[in-house]
């Protein structure tokens, strides 16, 4: 019984975390404005370019320092987790922790979108917006083949061994920031 309260404490902190991932600001991964067909689809100048990069060069230190914050807080959590006996307070306590750091994570990357956003053209940003379907369907695939590569290689009960298969060469977005 202990175990299903846990589990569907898991389920629901998971779920939680969905709605604000699709509210986020879609965008295309990485450094987007130093690529090649990026820059010739927007017309983006040399001065926006040199602009997108100090924006993003200001905030990267931050991200990483969130992010380790993210990954600290999801192991304690998995940790209390795992326990025989649960404390529903310390679990509670953990997830909150969890959520306020994903959440601190999140709105330093809206602010570094809406500081770019300001250094875009009404055109340009436009443009940004009618292929965020495609940014986010060209990353849902490659999550949805990663797991499918992880679960295959679960199923045949072999270790996987070695270096990761190589991404398709496909043009995609490398991850954000």
């Amino acid at each position: 019984m202990r175990r299903i309260q846990v589990g569907g404490a898991l389920v629901a902190a998971l779920l939680a975390a969905v709605p604000a991932a699709a509210q986020m600001l879609e965008m295309p991964g990485g450094k987007w404005w130093k690529r090649p067909a990026v820059v010739e689809t927007l017309k983006l100048t040399p001065e926006q370019q040199q602009r997108l990069d100090e924006v993003f060069l200001k905030n990267r230190r931050a991200f990483v320092d969130l992010k380790a914050d993210v990954d600290r807080r999801t192991i304690d959590l998995e940790d209390l987790l795992e326990a025989h006996d649960v404390d529903p307070r310390k679990a509670g306590a953990a997830s909150e922790a969890l959520e306020q750091a994903r959440g601190r994570l999140g709105k330093a990357r809206t602010m570094m979108v809406i500081e770019m956003r300001g250094i875009l053209t009404e055109a340009q940003w436009k443009q940004i917006s009618d292929r965020r379907d495609q940014w986010r369907a060209d990353r849902e695939g490659e999550m949805r083949r990663r797991f499918t590569e992880r679960r295959g290689a679960d199923r045949s009960g072999k270790a996987r061994t070695g270096p990761a298969p190589a991404p398709k060469t496909t043009p995609g977005p490398p991850e954000e920031p």
